[in-house]
């Protein structure tokens, strides 16, 4: 179907999806650009409807598709629509709505040996984007949310995580709740925070361990901070006393890496 006006219904009931509040309302969300479409097919993410402009997307677009041309809703933009409907530029001319995938963390009691980043309140959607790109290059198990105040599937966070917002499967649960299966599922934990009781380099990594971070502004709260021996800092020997949120998740899961392949 080709598509050549902007009040098209369809149009309008996209551009509704980059609002926060119809976005979180519905079960889809909207992803762009040639790299991240192409992850959330691979990845297993239900492709619901494609949205392409033949003018900026030069390739066979059934070929893009991968065989999944008959259960996907198929529309042609003219450019204008495109760019009026894209949430960001140079998006090679391809955005696609998928389902969204909700977890819980009984998804995850089982895992013998498993990794966990958990952000509280996290702000930013693009550090939730870097954490996630991270997390896949290092292997996390999943990434989990509390307190949040960032969605998820913002085309930000999407965007950021170059489409490993695809493979690293995210959780949201309040505290409480976390606290307790890291108890009822013997999952050792360690907060990032100052000052602290422990080096990151002198904690074991190796089993069923989960990171907490807060935010760069606030820090975390004190329902993490109760047990000092359980807090770690990242080594630094400058005149700054924190990182980027990202950063230090980067530099804190690549050590758990580096010891778990050692």
């Amino acid at each position: 179907m080709y598509i050549s006006s902007v009040h098209n219904k369809k149009v309008l009931q996209l551009r509704k999806l980059y609002k926060s509040r119809e976005r979180k309302a519905s079960d889809v969300f909207i992803a762009e650009g040639v790299k991240e479409v192409s992850r959330g097919i691979n990845s297993g993410f239900e492709i619901v409807s494609l949205y392409y402009c033949s003018e900026i997307f030069k390739s066979d677009i059934s070929l893009f598709l991968k065989g999944k041309n008959e259960s996907v809703e198929l529309y042609e933009l003219d450019k204008k629509v495109y760019e009026k409907v894209a949430y960001r530029d140079n998006t090679e001319g391809v955005l696609a709505v998928f389902k969204k995938k909700i977890y819980s963390l009984e998804d995850f009691s089982s895992a013998d040996e498993g990794l966990y980043v958990v952000l509280e309140s996290v702000e930013k959607p693009g550090n939730l984007g870097a954490v996630l790109r991270t997390a896949d290059a290092a292997g996390v198990t999943a990434v989990i949310l509390t307190e949040s105040k960032v969605d998820q599937y913002h085309p930000n966070v999407i965007r950021s995580s170059i489409g490993a917002a695809f493979t690293v499967p995210v959780v949201v649960r309040g505290n409480e709740e976390l606290l307790s299966w890291f108890n009822h599922n013997a999952i050792e934990y360690y907060a990032a925070a100052l000052p602290a009781y422990n080096n990151l380099y002198n904690i074991d990594l190796t089993g069923k361990i989960a990171l907490i971070f807060g935010t760069e502004s606030q820090g975390l709260s004190s329902f993490w901070l109760k047990t000092k021996k359980k807090i770690f800092t990242i080594p630094m020997t400058g005149i700054v006393d924190s990182l980027n949120v990202s950063v230090s998740v980067a530099v804190t899961i690549y050590e758990a890496a580096r010891q778990r392949m050692g």
